[in-house]
């Protein structure tokens, strides 16, 4: 029952995530859960709760536009234990940065932990010019706050510091300062400061 659950919500993300060009692709949804379990080693946590949420966290993103309960929808096709089924339904709520919600459990803190680590770094600034272009957002226009950069003083640059585990404060640190780098360099460029 519990590799057919992981089966089954593999083939659905797959399926609504295909053709994704934002950033919230079945690639990032792959990385959130690799780093939550890789969070999860050695604890004991429901694995299966977490990996369920780490697949569904992005199915009802707001910037996504998609319907209200497509989530509760598909958890009940998996049969699972009702109080499972909850619990993923809130890691997935406190999952969401711009709702700020603080975990209420230690899966709920490496879900969140796996997803803003994804959100920095290489893969971050990646994934942070994708969304912009998607958008169609300028990559850096002074007083335009849906700038690309302009993303990472509102939200990214505060990633790090807000960690729940060790394993991601680790991870972050190494992650922020590439960001910190990539902006100086980034900025002397687009200034002509290089030149």
């Amino acid at each position: 029952m519990t590799q057919r659950a992981v089966l089954e919500t593999e083939r659905y993300v797959a399926t609504l995530h295909a053709g994704d060009h934002t950033g919230h692709d079945m690639a990032h949804l792959d990385r959130v859960r690799r780093l939550a379990m890789h969070l999860a080693e050695g604890e004991a946590v429901d694995g299966l709760a977490l990996t369920l949420a780490a697949l569904l966290h992005d199915v009802e993103d707001e910037k996504l536009g998609r319907d209200k309960g497509l989530v509760a929808r598909h958890l009940d096709t998996l049969l699972i234990d009702p109080e499972q089924r909850s619990h993923i339904l809130t890691m997935i709520e406190e999952a969401s940065f711009s709702k700020g919600r603080s975990p209420s459990s230690r899966e709920s803190a490496m879900l969140q932990d796996a997803d803003r680590l994804d959100a920095i770094g290489a893969i971050g600034i990646a994934r942070t010019f994708q969304f912009a272009g998607a958008r169609g957002n300028s990559l850096h226009g002074e007083g335009d706050p849906t700038s690309a950069v302009a993303h990472f003083e509102e939200k990214l640059l505060r990633l790090a510091n807000q960690m729940h585990t060790e394993r991601a404060r680790r991870i972050a640190r190494e992650r922020h300062a590439f960001m910190v780098t990539f902006l100086d360099r980034f900025e002397a460029e687009w200034t002509g400061q290089d030149i």
